[in-house]
């Protein structure tokens, strides 16, 4: 069913906050799967994904199905190659830091024949799909260069950084122990690419609601982490003696940030708000634990709790129990505690990093781990509301200005711009850009400002402001009167303002192009709702004119839910 919820032009839209930032992210969903569009279209909505970051898929079932295993020729060709060229298409590869994989892709790559030295797809995908030496994956001795310590290789225990920080480097003037001297200049072309899948719904996997449920409980726990409520259960099994090292210090460090953490020997049965959970243990029956609050990470240590058609307790039982986050491993382990991660998971999230974030720095070896739930939840991050401001339509040069408040005390504020999807202004401390329209096309247009604070965590919020140019007095509008055709299908109608007339019309959701015809003024484009899938949607259209110019319409947000069979 097409429902029209909303014009979505408006004066000022409400800031979204984040630690890591949305545009920072790589959306991709399985255009083959009506669940990973819905999963795909929700997590968007929710977390203001910039649409240009939304790339569909074509992945087959027999790639996500029964084991969810492919081959390193499947995974590049299939993944890695298609999304890579979509966002250099776009012009937004060199801003993403992380990709989010929707449901319904595979989450194994058989890159050797044993079994110990296969591969997840996340794991490949934070190696850029360059397979390391398989040798250091099966042993963990792969060292991640996002790792904040402490084990065997790395001494340190690293204080908590953004994705952007050790990307771009602290600055050359920083005091780093010379073991981490990279975080001066950052990684810059050697930096990993961390991702997370928003759910797995496969072989002893969750329902798709239960993916939409934690995505709301990851948007909910957004600067409401809970001040107590994290366990870390202790018991004879190798799978928990092999990390109880790692306690006492993450529980001072959580303890100097106001949070309780409790080591015990009983499971925290019958608990209520539990924030947090690390054990070890082949099976475990998370419904014993009353409630979560949301964003909650809890993880058992165990071998292949990713591994769906083997007996121990799955990663997805602690999802289903209502946890935010989880981690397990696709193979066989072993109890080696460099592939799981660490109790100083629980540092950097109280530090206000992200989900995602806080995963990969608490990871030696994450080579082989599935990490599933919502990537962007921040429950400790600070509140920032930013406000941008100035005129809805524009014929000539016009500056804008990003209003900043927070109740950080004496906090600094870098500034970026993004028009349409692609980076116009880089960070600097001037909340202003100057838009110069002459190489801009009529119609509407949307600028984003980005703030974050100056910091090592770069708590941060941004801001949408849709505007229109109206230089040759060309314009596209979506026409009210939408008809439905058939089950899923319906016409599109668009009125044309101006003098001179376009030569084609296409109809997008977002940049994927759904229909294109020749303009005439009966003509219609078809909308398939199968194509874009349930959820939070919306599309516009695009008249092009005889010069080249695209004039886009003001996108029309509305919702898409099928009708269920009785």
């Amino acid at each position: 069913m097409f429902k029209i919820l909303k014009s979505l032009i408006c004066v000022l839209m409400v800031s979204t906050v984040q630690a890591q930032m949305a545009h920072e992210v790589l959306l991709l969903v399985n255009k083959n799967s009506q669940a990973s569009l819905l999963v795909g279209n929700t997590f968007l909505d929710a977390r203001n994904i910039p649409k240009q970051n939304l790339v569909y898929l074509d992945i087959p079932e027999s790639a996500y199905g029964g084991n969810a295993t492919i081959t390193p020729e499947q995974f590049t060709q299939m993944i890695w190659e298609p999304a890579n060229a979509v966002a250099k298409e776009r012009g937004i590869d060199s801003q993403i830091l992380a990709w989010v994989y929707s449901v319904d892709f595979p989450i194994r790559v058989k890159t050797d024949t044993n079994d110990r030295r296969q591969m997840s797809v996340g794991g490949l995908t934070f190696v850029r799909n360059e397979i390391p030496d398989l040798s250091w994956v099966e042993d963990g001795k792969y060292l991640s260069k996002l790792f904040g310590g402490p084990n065997e290789r790395l001494k340190l225990s690293l204080t908590a950084f953004s994705l952007g920080i050790h990307k771009n480097g602290m600055g050359m003037n920083a005091q780093v122990p010379p073991e981490v001297a990279y975080l001066q200049g950052g990684l810059g072309k050697r930096m990993p690419l961390p991702s997370m899948m928003l759910g797995y719904i496969g072989e002893k996997g969750t329902e798709v609601e239960t993916v939409l449920q934690t995505i709301a409980r990851g948007r909910q726990s957004d600067h409401n982490g809970r001040r107590n409520g994290i366990y870390f259960v202790t018991t004879d099994d190798v799978r928990s003696t092999c990390r109880e090292w790692q306690y006492d210090q993450v529980t001072v460090e959580l303890k100097q940030r106001g949070v309780e953490a409790t080591t015990t020997t009983n499971f925290p049965a019958g608990a209520e708000n539990v924030m947090g959970l690390l054990m070890g243990a082949e099976t475990v029956d998370p419904s014993l634990i009353k409630s979560f609050a949301p964003g909650a990470m809890a993880e058992h240590l165990t071998s292949w709790s990713a591994e769906f058609q083997k007996p121990q307790s799955k990663t997805t039982d602690w999802i289903k129990a209502g946890a935010t986050g989880s981690a397990g491993a696709v193979v066989e382990p072993y109890s080696n505690a460099n592939k799981f991660p660490s109790a100083r998971f629980f540092a950097h999230y109280a530090s206000g990093c992200t989900m995602l974030e806080s995963f990969y720095q608490s990871m030696a070896c994450p080579l082989q781990s599935l990490i599933i739930g919502d990537p962007l939840a921040k429950p400790y991050a600070p509140r920032i509301s930013v406000e941008l401001l100035g005129a809805d339509t524009l014929n000539k040069e016009f500056t804008y200005f990003a209003k900043t408040t927070c109740f950080v005390k004496k906090a600094q504020y870098l500034y970026s711009f993004f028009l349409d999807g692609k980076e116009i202004k880089e960070v600097s401390p001037d909340p202003s850009v100057q838009i110069y329209i002459h190489h801009l096309s009529d119609g509407y247009h949307q600028l984003r400002a980005v703030v974050r604070i100056q910091h090592r965590v770069q708590f941060s919020a941004s801001v949408d402001k849709a505007f229109t140019v109206n230089c040759k007095g060309r314009s596209v509008s979506v026409h009210p009167d939408i008809q439905k055709l058939e089950t899923h299908k319906y016409s599109i109608k668009t009125k044309i303002g101006g003098e001179e007339l376009p030569e084609k019309l296409r109809l997008l959701c977002g940049e994927w192009v759904l229909d294109e015809k020749v303009y005439t003024p009966e003509v219609e484009l078809i909308l398939d709702e199968l194509q874009i899938g349930e959820g939070p949607n919306e599309i516009r259209t695009v008249a092009i004119y005889a010069d080249g110019m695209e004039v886009s319409s003001t996108p029309v947000g509305f919702g898409i839910l099928f009708s269920k069979e009785p």
